[in-house]
């Protein structure tokens, strides 16, 4: 601890306390309400200090940082609408289990709604997308009473923030003045209260009913967005050797297992009526979180498999594709890896050719989309198909939503080292700085595919001072929403150019340099892969490349990709 700090007891608590429980790093904004906190956090040597102006991109940035930094991650705002900024990066934690700690400067009590400078009511002002919020009061000068009450709260907001399934959690804190005063007294040390939580698995007893269910049933394992886990990876590898056991990994669960169990659009949009019959399982086993594919969610619910079980942990009980029969709150690496040894011992129930049949479809639909790739025109397609297959298989991958991500379910079929969306609400908000919040955070390089759409949502985001040399940006340039193009919005051609697609006004050629960014283009595959190969270039500080292509184009052939017969 520095020699001088704030005088302020209750922020010189929290800094503690966020410390002790393995903060690293506090996203802070500026302003005058919350200087008190902003001094405690800036005199905490453990505590790392990111400045970021735009409240909204610090909380997406804040949210990159957990993401794969695998640590819980602070922010600290002032007081008044600053707050509000934060609620979409929050909401999309709060779905995704992301631990943010929100600190929020208020005034005291007295002073709302009396139409005082930047008063609005804030305590519980995210109760909707927050595990717990908490108010502490400004004071009087804090006795020893309500020290203990203030290290009490924050012990609690830590351990609700990172036990059972993480998530963010709102700490209002209420400072009157003097706000600039400090001292040079050294503060007790704080309690911590620690939690014991030890990762949940089942009984042999209860793998053992689970598999007496299994063993007669064609399973269908489905992985969402997810952590990378090593341990899940191999559970998962084990489990899918069983002969009635089928894979469906989407580009987000951060699996790395048979390449052919990726594409999970490329393959279903090839089936026939007769196909998903044959195909339907007895048994959904569900991992991570919400999925992309409309295609699956459709397919599944229509058939109603008799069981579905869902792995995990859960905010509640989710039955998305509306046939689930049981919720296991457990590790999904210990349930698979333990179900995989009692169904091995169960092998001769075991129905035979599930596994083989999905196979043999995958490898005849891949051929198809390969062919139609190879001979379509320069386009959305082509373009990020050609991008998959070239990104380095040690960086992490950042994708925006709309277009962007659903490409990847199509074309994606080897992993890069992690892959991240926000599909916990699924915005096209704050993907820009999500993903520096994750480079910042990684020792790996990182890149984000982008939409121009998102992408100017976030310019924030493009204009951080934190960003990392290793990092690179792929917009894709289709001239405004593309996915309007391609979904069924029920709009005449001309008013959805006008109203939902919105290109936007970026010349990027010039936007970018006087960001600081090297600027790359490609119009045509030539381009494309000589812009590829200087854009990965590790000599190269942090570039932009933006493809530009066709949308109305892009989307004629993508319907047809989705219609196409193997």
């Amino acid at each position: 601890m520095v020699s001088i700090d704030t005088d302020n007891i209750f922020c010189r608590i929290l800094a503690d306390i966020l410390a002790a429980h393995g903060v690293k790093t506090v996203v802070c904004s500026p302003g005058s309400r919350n200087v008190p906190m902003l001094a405690a956090v800036d005199a905490n040597s453990e505590l790392r200090t990111e400045i970021v102006i735009d409240e909204r991109a610090a909380a997406f940035m804040a949210l990159g940082l957990a993401l794969t930094g695998r640590r819980p991650v602070a922010l600290v705002c002032t007081s008044g609408t600053a707050l509000l900024n934060y609620a979409p990066a929050v909401a999309e934690a709060y779905y995704q289990g992301v631990p943010l700690i929100v600190i929020s400067a208020d005034r005291p009590v007295q002073w709302i709604d009396q139409d005082d400078s930047q008063t609005l009511n804030q305590f519980e002002a995210l109760r909707r997308f927050v595990k717990a919020s908490y108010d502490i009061p400004s004071g009087p000068q804090p006795d020893a009473e309500m020290q203990w009450y203030v290290n009490r709260l924050a012990n609690d907001a830590m351990i609700e923030a990172c036990s059972r399934r993480p998530g963010p959690v709102h700490i209002n804190l209420r400072l009157a003045p003097p706000l600039g005063s400090t001292t040079d007294r050294p503060l007790p040390q704080q309690r911590v209260i620690n939690m014991l939580n030890p990762l949940p698995e089942l009984s042999r007893e209860q793998i053992d009913m689970l598999a007496e269910e299994a063993a007669d049933c064609r399973v269908l394992l489905i992985a969402g967005f997810m952590q990378p886990d090593a341990r899940l990876n191999r559970a998962v590898t084990k489990f899918s050797t069983l002969p009635n056991v089928a894979l469906m990994c989407e580009t987000v669960s951060n699996l790395h297992v048979n390449p052919l169990n990726y594409m999970v659009d490329a393959v279903l949009t090839t089936l026939t009526a007769d196909d998903f019959d044959r195909l339907s399982p007895d048994l959904v086993i569900t991992i991570g979180g919400a999925l992309i594919s409309r295609q699956v969610k459709e397919w599944i619910r229509r058939v109603r498999p008799k069981r579905h079980w869902a792995i995990g942990f859960t905010h509640t009980t989710v039955d998305a594709l509306q046939s689930l029969t049981c919720r296991i709150e457990a590790s999904p690496a210990s349930v698979l890896s333990m179900l995989t040894g009692a169904l091995n011992r169960r092998r001769s129930r075991l129905p035979l050719g599930y596994a083989d049949e999905w196979l043999r479809l995958r490898r005849k639909a891949n051929e198809s989309a390969r062919e139609y790739i190879e001979s379509a025109p320069w386009s959305e397609l082509t373009s990020l198909a050609k991008v998959f297959r070239t990104i380095p298989s040690d960086y992490n991958l950042f994708l925006s939503n709309g277009t962007v991500i659903r490409y990847a379910q199509l074309l994606s079929s080897r992993l890069p080292h992690a892959s991240y969306c926000n599909r916990g609400v699924s915005g096209i908000d704050g993907s820009t700085s999500t993903a520096v919040g994750g480079a910042l955070a990684a020792s790996a390089p990182t890149l984000l595919i982008s939409g121009d759409m998102s992408l100017s949502y976030d310019l924030s985001g493009l204009a951080l001072n934190q960003i990392p040399d290793t990092m690179r940006i792929i917009v894709l340039n289709n001239s405004g929403g593309g996915i309007f193009r391609f979904i069924n919005a029920g709009v005449s051609e001309e008013m959805r150019e006008r109203m939902l697609c919105v290109p936007p006004l970026l010349d990027l050629s010039r936007l970018a340099p006087a960001l600081g960014w090297h600027y790359l283009t490609a119009d045509s595959f030539d381009t494309l892969s000589a812009s590829l190969c200087r854009l990965f270039n590790p000599s190269y500080s942090k570039t932009l490349l933006e493809i530009k292509v066709p949308g109305p184009l892009s989307a004629t052939l993508l319907k047809a990709y989705m219609h196409r017969t193997p």
